[in-house]
């Protein structure tokens, strides 16, 4: 349906929003606003309904899976088939319908995704939706603008799983129940993977395996860890990792980790295709830049000291747009990640953010 797509990644000027945390309403997701709610008065012992009630009468943070009492809890952890029932029939019609869409189900296990558009005659399959997946699966990515459909070119939002200024077209994932999946939290010089040592040299106690399994068991609940006798949550409901000391939060991102099309030479194929995605007729080669001081961005030119340039960094990109390329200036070596979007000095490791702008 789509063959043209620019991203957008947290730092660049466009549609796409930023804010403190990302709500997680994608189809890989539960939906709060399709949700049965816990009873507030009955979590007060006060509620008048009893068995009629419309709510849940459940304790309201065992639903969001943070209750501390556990089974000593003086309130309900065991949902009511009736009252849920009831509960679900408060829903418009439409909220239905989005909570049947929003099923990660694939029913293909040959993909392990789908990308989709519902442009107002039901569900199709989107055109090379590997660029789509590609861009998705890189945590700095908030999300892509796609064009050649047929209401024109479109921004898809990934962390809210929805197309921008358009409330009455969709966009969903289809995925796979054998996807694998990364987790990242938002830190002081880009996106870092949960489990993996920072630019600070700090690790979480807490990585990918362990965040996913928990995301399958509970996908509002919580998950505790302690670095440098500070404590953490990290929440799914509202997607962000909350300082227990201070308040602060961060937010954190789940993305799969990029699978390339399965015929042909894989990469290769990728790479042909990409081509034929952006013609060298209709647009200039991406520029590639690197963080300065004071905030200013500045292109990688291959002079003197540097032998790097611009167009060195993009051929490796479409090649391995998930991999990482060295280069050197004055001697040091340094390394660029296109996942994480950062160039690290290997002796400093200093980092500096780096993008890839579109001409």
């Amino acid at each position: 349906m789509a063959s043209n797509s620019e991203y957008a990644s947290d730092r660049s000027v466009s549609d796409f929003s930023s804010s403190d945390t990302d709500e997680q309403s994608n189809s890989d997701s539960d939906s709060d606003s399709t949700a049965p709610q816990a009873c507030k008065y009955y979590n007060k012992n006060n509620c008048r309904n009893g068995a009629m009630c419309r709510d849940l009468h459940v304790c309201k943070y065992y639903l969001k899976g943070s209750c501390r009492y556990g089974n000593k809890c003086r309130l309900s952890h065991v949902v009511n088939s009736k009252q849920e029932k009831r509960g679900r029939g408060k829903r418009t019609q439409r909220q239905r319908e989005r909570s049947r869409s929003s099923s990660n189900d694939d029913t293909d296990s040959s993909k392990p995704y789908r990308w989709q558009l519902n442009l107002g005659n039901g569900w199709e399959d989107v055109d090379n939706d590997y660029i789509l997946e590609a861009q998705f699966s890189r945590p700095n990515t908030k999300g892509i603008r796609i064009y050649n459909t047929p209401r024109g070119a479109l921004s898809i939002d990934f962390t809210k799983m929805r197309i921008l200024k358009k409330s009455n077209l969709r966009v969903r994932r289809k995925g796979s129940h054998h996807s694998d999946w990364l987790w990242y939290y938002q830190g002081n010089h880009g996106w870092h993977e949960y489990g993996k040592k920072d630019a600070q040299g700090n690790v979480s106690p807490v990585d990918s395996a362990r965040l996913e399994s928990e995301f399958q068991k509970n996908r509002r609940g919580t998950v505790h860890f302690t670095i440098n006798s500070t404590n953490y949550d990290i929440r799914f409901n509202d997607m962000c990792q909350k300082n227990l000391s201070t308040g602060h939060k961060r937010r954190i991102r789940r993305r799969p980790i990029y699978v390339s099309p399965q015929d042909g030479s894989q990469l290769n194929t990728v790479t042909n295709m990409l081509k034929k995605a952006w013609p060298s007729s209709s647009k200039k080669t991406p520029l590639w830049q690197f963080s300065g001081r004071g905030g200013n961005w500045h292109s990688f030119t291959p002079r003197g000291c540097c032998n790097i340039s611009s167009a060195d960094i993009e051929t490796e990109y479409q090649n391995n747009p998930q991999g990482s390329m060295n280069f050197t200036v004055n001697g040091d070596q340094y390394t660029l990640n296109f996942s994480r979007m950062i160039q690290t000095n290997l002796k400093t490791q200093g980092t500096r953010n780096i993008r890839r702008v579109e001409q």
